[in-house]
């Protein structure tokens, strides 16, 4: 982390403390909850995208919404 120029030293600590971990755990069961099931998962709305593969999609629908907004 540190060689990334990240302070490795908080994150650690960071990570030990129960507020991440609740956050960690309430982003899981919502992740869960829509569907995901492994990484990388995008959602643009509710459309679900797996994969990075998938990236050149994203970006198409991304740029549709916005022409749509």
């Amino acid at each position: 982390l540190d060689e990334a120029g990240l302070d490795g030293a908080r994150t650690i600590a960071r990570i030990q403390e129960q507020d991440v971990k609740d956050k960690l755990l309430k982003n899981t069961e919502a992740a869960v909850a829509r569907g995901v099931f492994g990484a990388p998962t995008i959602f643009v709305g509710k459309e679900m995208y797996f994969g990075k593969d998938r990236l050149r999609e994203v970006e198409e629908e991304i740029e549709a919404a916005k022409k749509a907004a």
